[in-house]
């Protein structure tokens, strides 16, 4: 029962994950039109959130006997099923602390809007804009601990495609 509620809830998270990514990837794509800047590759940033978004996306709609198959999971191997779950949370964990943690970087510090992009993808929401702390906290870090929570999950079915396969 609970594996089963388990899988339930780690697709809908997935779908939920590929989804923002797939909206932020949208947003670039706006930005594009709007800003026309040859210091921000904002197609690069749209098509790796788009591709990153709809694989999280396809990989939650395919039954579950085909992820198995896919990566190999047996009844030997079925604690490895909880990889890419684990990834996700990982990489969605990691990334809310590191962009929670950036709002408190000194006023001094100046990246370029490339990096700043690449750790935050949910700041091209607020390109005209200071976000509040709050902002931050409920706003952008969510947004962001999302798409990188898809790319987490994605390279967490890959990898356990082809450490199972070794």
């Amino acid at each position: 029962m609970t594996n089963g509620l388990a899988r339930v809830l780690s697709r809908l998270a997935l779908i939920v994950c590929g989804m923002i990514s797939i909206v932020l990837s949208r947003a670039f794509r706006v930005m594009q039109v709007l800003i026309p800047d040859n210091h921000v590759a904002w197609t690069v940033f749209s098509a790796v959130l788009a591709v990153v978004g709809g694989l999280a996306a396809i990989i939650a709609l395919l039954p579950s006997s085909w992820l198995d198959r896919a990566c190999k999971i047996g009844p030997d191997t079925q604690d490895r099923s909880f990889v890419p779950i684990k990834f996700l949370g990982g990489f969605a964990g990691l990334s809310y602390l590191l962009i929670v943690g950036l709002d408190f970087a000194p006023l001094t510090w100046h990246p370029a809007a490339q990096v700043v992009y690449l750790l935050c993808p949910a700041c091209v929401l607020t390109v005209t804009v200071d976000p509040s702390f709050r902002a931050v906290l409920f706003g952008l870090a969510p947004l962001t601990a999302a798409a990188y929570g898809s790319l987490g999950a994605v390279l967490g079915y890959l990898f356990l495609a082809v450490r199972n396969r070794l």
